[in-house]
């Protein structure tokens, strides 16, 4: 009789490859350490990830779509790049995968499902086709990547919340002025 496939295992290989970034970073995600704390085997772990790298991507695409399901219950667009900020602060760990992630995430062809919902966001409440907003889209992003990448690095609480207000003051001025940035 041939072995029963264990449904549950690719799951628990990404939470405890989650739980092995969280407290320890790239350093501590090795499939050895991932495998056991997913008790499985390493043999077993590499039949579905090949690597390391398959698996930090794998767990890389789980949390921008965590991140991307906070983002898309926002009323407006305010809160978006908030709520953005919010995640990149709770979790510095797993925005640093994701930084790391971008590359891929950005390829060519690859969908950027995030993306387009901004520009569908920014076509409705300023009229126009979405793809006109790309620079506004893309003006925010890099403001906000920038901010949370400092967020994430900063320990200091004053210095992180002065960091934050001033994004969001950009932003919320970008916002206001979209018609500078908006491509015809």
């Amino acid at each position: 009789m041939p072995p029963i496939a264990d449904k549950h295992l690719e799951e628990r290989i990404l939470k405890a490859a989650r739980r092995l970034w969280r407290t320890r970073g790239e350093s501590g995600l090795t499939l050895r350490a991932v495998a056991e704390e997913a008790d499985t085997t390493t043999p077993t772990l590499y039949k579905r990830f090949r690597n390391k790298e398959a698996l930090q991507l794998a767990l890389a695409y789980r949390l921008r779509d965590e991140l991307l399901a906070q983002l898309f219950t926002s009323p407006n667009i305010e809160e978006v790049y908030r709520r953005y900020l919010c995640y990149a602060e709770e979790n510095p760990h797993e925005y640093d995968l994701l930084r790391l992630s971008w590359g891929q995430f950005f390829s060519p062809g690859n969908p950027r499902p995030g993306r387009a919902w901004v520009l569908t966001l920014l076509a409705m409440r300023f009229g126009g086709k979405p793809e006109n907003y790309a620079p506004v889209f893309d003006a925010l992003f890099l403001l906000c990547h920038g901010t949370a990448t400092l967020l994430t690095v900063t320990s200091d609480k004053a210095l992180r919340a002065e960091i934050r207000e001033n994004c969001i003051k950009i932003c919320d001025k970008l916002l206001a002025n979209v018609a500078i940035l908006r491509a015809e």
